[in-house]
């Protein structure tokens, strides 16, 4: 009964944080229309978008060296990349696609490091890190951000809807902060493989 208890009050603030998360993106949403009147790339919602993916993948990274567990090297390397994609705008005053030349770099470091550590334990510990409900939450972050958020974001369908009426602000509204939700969900993602893996007892 006290395993069952504890579950269920650690679902709970799991579904307390998510309610959170959701009100920051509103937030962020709301501070960008008072103050900007659309959504700029310096504004609120992209920074929160830029701080919880660094956050998300600075987690596993830490994991993997703290718990030496090789395949979140591999899961942490793919958020850093997503970051360095997010900072693409500043990368562009070196020049276009400038962040490429810093995120293919990161991503071979990453890869060396799980090759490093064995492919055996590689596996083994990417295996473990699927087998968990953070695993789902991250998989639903990420369709959000690169398929869902895109999608939604796809102009010409905005344009059928909207007709003579179409603003680019309330598509890229809604773009954004779908991807910034999606963000949310890996940044919960992250908290909870953190505490999975700090809490577990070791062999």
């Amino acid at each position: 009964m006290k395993e069952d208890l504890n579950f269920i009050v650690k679902n709970f603030i799991y579904f307390l944080l998510s309610g959170i998360l959701c009100a920051i993106v509103l937030g962020c949403i709301y501070l960008d229309l008072k103050y900007f009147k659309y959504l700029p790339e310096q504004g609120f919602v992209e920074h929160i978008q830029e701080l919880l993916v660094c956050l998300s993948a600075s987690m596993f990274l830490w994991l993997a060296w703290k718990k030496k567990a090789s395949g979140l090297w591999l899961v942490g390397g793919f958020l850093a990349c997503m970051f360095i994609r997010e900072l693409d705008s500043v990368f562009d005053r070196i020049f276009h696609g400038a962040w490429t030349y810093v995120a293919i770099p990161f991503a071979c470091l990453c890869i060396f490091k799980a090759w490093k550590q064995g492919v055996e334990e590689t596996i083994a510990s990417l295996a473990e890190f699927m087998r968990t409900q953070a695993y789902t939450r991250l998989t639903c972050g990420l369709i959000t951000v690169l398929v869902f958020s895109r999608l939604i974001g796809y102009k010409p369908m905005w344009k059928l809807a909207m007709g003579k009426s179409y603003y680019w602000s309330v598509k890229f509204i809604v773009e954004e902060g779908t991807e910034l939700f999606g963000y949310a969900i890996i940044f919960l993602a992250a908290i909870e493989y953190a505490y999975y893996m700090l809490s577990k007892k070791e062999d």
